[in-house]
């Protein structure tokens, strides 16, 4: 499982560990025992019907050279310290022998019936010395090693050699070694420092990303635009606002003639590139990638980054690997914390999702004013940012916070935890609902959104039931895929549940045509707006702007141009036509709460870059850039 990357807030290791045969032909079965705590058991080989030797052997074993210790006068721990000192010097003495190619040879043959004489009492010992008793139930090993045949003094030699190594230097804190019980292990120290060390590594960046998602997510500040009196000059009701142009500007340097002609010319590449591989011209597309990889940069400016990314695709569309390449990036576990420095690098940079999570949670709020029992069901929840400032406000709610309920509804994830993303949100956000005493319940659902029927969701007629999607709806097929539109069944199921309240956020795109060319140059239209946006307000070589751009614009633009049928999965639509499908589905639009709109225009004025908009139009809330509107956002009830 590709879990993420170091560390992970949400790292969940998997249920199923498959055996493994080492260099040795032996068997090696990983299998989970308590608290993740693994044992080793010794085997007797597939075929053999003798049992284990008996855990509990007699105090009187026999000790080499006849010596046979009292009971009276020997405690039992003073025997186990006895036996297994015995036990680490014979194994010391054994494995130098086997690995001192300088040993001596003797001039005189050796009997080899005396030699078995002698060698018999310690094999005798090493038998009877089964781990159970040894390390009275204690973890040997960090894996269950099975090892079929493992019956005479080589193999347990070879064994603990090479397959295992040192189980000393493998056993877990409080365990003790069976070759030093009774004394300290000389690698305690060493083991015991690097355990503290990565447990105090693991908490600490816990709290660190505990510590970022307070502050990306959560109105710390007592000015907060979101909850401060409005100034009178925000008072504006209506009409396009633009923000304030006293933020970061384009950095000098950086526009000019040259940069604005060579990223012409890449339009026009781009552009002739994609009709040559619109009709196959594989000559044609490869020379004129050629030509644009040689002006493109992912480090570049706005224009060399979207012809990177757009030539990408154009590449994995004449190779046909565009579904596999998209599914790899999909495949890939981002770490939380970095997914979530990059959402703080993007709130900062834009105020889309800011401004979104804020009309949500407002909307949601005014509605519930009176509701003593709330659920949530958010399609496409993800990593649910939008929710612990919405439960920051609630704790602030005269009279106390209602009871909430959130059904996390998405996609499933690929690999082995389909639901892995979304159960790692819940716990998540029963931690904030502790923080601010909001009772809180938390249902899962990975699948197909529109094989989700109304009674999966687990209605309850006495709460106010709240529907959100931002943003999500426009990964489902539509009419031209199929003729029974998942897009129509899930605005059908939603409609069935009478929710009163259904927040629809949408990207207002227009890429979605089934003419390859035409779809590709609206798609360059539509993403050059966010290489734009982003070139304008951050830093070039900020990693985490990288990491937006490859695992989530590019990603977006590569599925857009390089897959098609149901391998496409970015389908968006404009405001206009979701406006039209959702009055076919039954629902009435709610007007805009104009305190929202303000607050939003104030925020967006006061903190971002001039060339963002907010506008309204036929009761949807606009965001855009450069007069481009590039998502929308609306309230409606059944």
């Amino acid at each position: 499982m590709a879990m993420h990357p170091g560390s992970r807030s949400d790292l969940n290791f998997g249920d199923v560990f498959a055996n493994s045969n080492p260099p040795t032909g032996r068997m090696i079965n990983f299998s989970l025992q308590q608290q993740s705590q693994v044992q080793i058991f010794p085997s007797y080989g597939p075929h053999s019907h003798n049992p284990p030797v008996n855990s509990h052997p007699s105090p009187s074993l026999a000790m080499p050279g006849g010596v046979t210790p009292s009971p009276a006068s020997t405690t039992t721990t003073e025997l186990d310290n006895s036996e297994d000192a015995v036990l680490a010097y014979i194994n010391q003495f054994l494995l130098e022998d086997e690995d001192d190619e300088s040993f001596p040879v003797t001039s005189a043959p050796v009997d080899d019936s005396a030699l078995l004489a002698v060698e018999k009492p310690f094999v005798d010992i090493l038998k009877s010395a089964k781990p159970a008793q040894a390390y009275e139930g204690k973890s040997w090993m960090t894996g269950h090693c099975d090892i079929p045949g493992m019956g005479g003094l080589d193999d347990v030699v070879r064994h603990t050699q090479k397959s295992c190594q040192s189980p000393c230097e493998m056993v877990k804190e409080g365990s003790v070694c069976a070759a030093h019980k009774g004394r300290k292990n000389p690698h305690d120290d060493g083991l015991e420092m690097e355990e503290r060390k990565s447990k105090q590594s693991a908490l600490c960046e816990e709290e660190t990303v505990r510590e970022m998602f307070d502050k990306v997510l959560l109105c710390t500040d007592e000015n907060c635009e979101f909850r401060s009196p409005l100034p009178i000059d925000a008072q504006i009701s209506s009409g396009y606002v633009k923000g304030s142009g006293n933020r970061r500007g384009r950095r000098k340097g950086r526009s000019g003639a040259g940069l604005e002609e060579e990223a012409v010319d890449l339009t026009t590449l781009l552009i002739h590139c994609a009709q040559a591989a619109a009709i196959d011209d594989h000559r044609n597309s490869n020379e004129l990638l050629k030509q644009i990889r040689k002006h493109s940069s992912a480090t570049g400016d706005a224009g060399q980054r979207l012809a990177h990314y757009f030539a990408n695709g154009l590449e994995a569309r004449l190779a046909g690997t565009g579904s596999t390449i998209y599914c790899q990036i999909a495949a890939k576990r981002t770490c939380t914390g970095d997914i979530l420095k990059a959402f703080g690098l993007y709130a900062k940079a834009c105020p889309f999702m800011k401004i979104s999570h804020y009309f949500s949670n407002s909307t949601i709020l005014n509605v519930s004013k009176s509701a003593s029992r709330l659920h949530i069901i958010d399609y496409g929840i993800r990593y649910g940012f939008q929710y612990p400032v919405l439960m920051q406000r609630f704790s602030r709610k005269h009279g106390g916070p209602p009871s909430l309920r959130i059904t996390g509804v998405d996609f499933p994830q690929p690999g082995f935890r389909p639901a892995e993303r979304i159960e790692a949100t819940g716990r998540r956000l029963h931690e904030y609902a502790r923080m601010f005493d909001v009772p809180f319940e938390y249902h899962a659902i990975a699948g197909k959104w529109d094989s989700i029927q109304v009674e999966d969701l687990n209605i309850n007629s006495d709460e106010l039931l709240v529907v959100n999607c931002l943003y999500r709806m426009r990964n489902m097929m539509d009419e031209t895929v199929t003729d029974d539109s998942p897009r129509t069944r899930v605005l059908n199921t939603i409609r069935k549940l009478n929710p009163h309240l259904f927040v629809h956020g949408i990207i207002n795109g227009t890429y979605n045509a089934p003419f390859f060319v035409t779809r590709f140059k609206e798609a360059m239209f539509f993403f050059s707006s966010h290489f734009d946006m982003l070139e304008a307000n951050a830093s070039r070589m900020d990693e985490h702007r990288l990491l937006i751009e490859r695992e989530f614009v590019g990603r977006d633009a590569l599925n857009v141009i390089a897959c098609e049928g149901t391998e496409r999965i970015e389908r968006p639509e404009t405001y206009k036509q979701w406006q039209m499908r959702n009055l076919r589905a039954g629902f009435r639009p709610l007007p805009l709460n104009e305190e929202v709109v303000k607050r939003a225009r104030y925020k967006v004025r006061k903190s971002y870059h001039r060339d963002f908009l907010v506008d309204e139009d036929n009761k949807w809330m606009l965001q855009g850039w450069k007069g481009r509107v590039l998502t929308a956002l609306s309230a409606w009830t059944s």
